[in-house]
């Protein structure tokens, strides 16, 4: 008996770059370690190329993770790893070559992208305790950049049932367990789509023991069917913050930012104890990235297995195709929403901005709506800025401080008249009631 262990996307990339030059290659590995050293077989997807630079496609997020990074992941006691994803080959050819042979020289056999088709299609085959298992690797997700394999040219692994069904037939005779690893699904939906159900099926009836899947960054349900077992999507084991620039069509520098969120930063690894004979059971173990982007084990099992119960029971409904298009579209309302609200949220940050803009621009021009250069002057003038600050005008501020110059000059010449009051106040009621009382005596 051994246990074979899987674990979902693997992307050391942009965030764990500072994290590589402060911590070293085995930091993201630390907490999880030892969950990870209870299997004899770890399988993983390595989302990102190993390089520290080269060139990228356009109006593509590229991902790359530091080549020191091959060293841990291989300390972390990871067997196998697939490249049959759409990442993979984002810094081109090079990054690509390099990161199989930096793969090569840590001892850690990989598939699912090769140097063509027939090498893509390539299986792992592991041996353990007198126990072979043959992993299968293929990608399903739409890929813009040329990154299909094909007779004559690199590539990752399509997933083509009818070929597949052939490679899973010829690698039963040889090894006792055979596993699909497939990248596919909609990314952020918690569900797999009634196609992907039919498609995991099919691969079971064909004869695999183990269908596993990733890329949707969120975990999803599993399921037993005919003997074998399906995990559809095992969620982002390891992926960064994203922050990241690209040159759009117009030529202009579009820079986004993503940061993962509590489902994105969630996930299992999908533990299968196998014998000559099969599967014999398989468990999940819940995960969960830190502050520090480094994976653990979850403390609240109940309530990561109650989630998992949530995720897996309506899988196995008469009706699930009504229930996926029914979630399928309050998803896509729901992203249409918040996009809304993204864009109103800018809006509502850029306006104060432009409206600064408009009034710098304004006073460098001069005063708009034919103001004249007096009537600036004018509104500049200090008795203006009294009105402003206490309701006086300025020609009233002016006539209130001449009067007291003319007083203080016919008291000196002693022809102040009599019963004027010495303290005045152009405004107030205190000054005119001492005039008043004044006049009285």
């Amino acid at each position: 008996m051994i246990r074979i262990g899987f674990v979902g996307d693997i992307a050391l990339t942009h965030s764990y770059d500072a994290l590589y030059q402060a911590k070293g290659p085995d930091y993201p590995f630390e907490l999880v370690r030892g969950p990870l050293a209870r299997h004899d077989v770890l399988v993983g997807n390595l989302e990102a190329p190993f390089c520290l630079g080269g060139e990228t496609y356009p109006l593509k997020v590229s991902l790359r993770a530091h080549p020191g990074y091959a060293a841990g992941i291989g300390r972390a006691g990871f067997t196998a790893l697939s490249l049959a994803n759409n990442h993979i080959l984002d810094y081109r050819e090079q990054a690509f070559y390099h990161t199989i042979g930096l793969l090569d020289s840590q001892g850690i056999m990989h598939c699912g992208a090769g140097v063509c088709l027939e090498d893509a299609y390539r299986p792992a085959v592991i041996e353990k305790k007198g126990i072979s298992i043959g992993i299968l690797a293929r990608c399903d997700v739409p890929i813009d950049s040329p990154f299909y394999a094909s007779e004559t040219s690199r590539g990752v692994a399509p997933l083509d049932l009818d070929q597949l069904a052939g490679a899973i037939k010829a690698l039963k005779g040889s090894v006792h367990i055979v596993a699909v690893y497939l990248h596919w699904g909609k990314e952020d939906w918690r569900y797999p789509s009634p196609e992907q159900v039919r498609t995991a099926h099919a691969i079971i009836d064909t004869g695999a023991d183990l269908v596993v899947g990733h890329h949707p960054h969120v975990l999803q349900g599993v399921e037993r069917y005919h003997g074998g077992y399906i995990a559809y999507s095992l969620g982002n084991f390891m992926f960064s913050d994203l922050d990241w620039r690209w040159v759009s069509g117009e030529g202009k520098v579009v820079h986004s930012r993503l940061k993962p969120g509590r489902a994105r930063r969630q996930s299992a690894i999908f533990s299968a104890d196998v014998s000559e004979s099969g599967v014999q059971a398989v468990t999940l173990t819940g995960c969960r990235m830190d502050h520090t982007l480094r994976a653990q084990v979850v403390s609240g099992r109940r309530l990561f297995g109650a989630r998992m119960r949530a995720l897996s029971e309506p899988i196995a409904m008469n009706r699930y195709d009504d229930f996926w298009r029914l979630y399928d579209a309050v998803m896509t309302e729901w992203g249409r929403l918040k996009y809304q609200g993204r864009r109103v949220w800018k809006i509502h940050k850029i306006v104060p901005r432009l409206a600064r803009k408009a009034r710098e621009i304004a006073s460098t021009q001069g005063m708009s709506g034919g103001e004249t250069a007096g009537a600036a002057v004018k509104r500049s003038e200090p008795g203006n800025d009294h009105k402003a600050r206490s309701g006086t005008t300025g020609e009233q501020a002016c006539t209130a401080s001449m009067d007291r110059e003319d007083r203080a000059v016919r008291r000196e010449q002693g022809t102040d008249p009599p019963g004027r009051s010495v303290r005045t106040q152009t405004t107030g009621g205190r000054s005119r009631k001492k005039k008043k009382k004044a006049a009285a005596t």
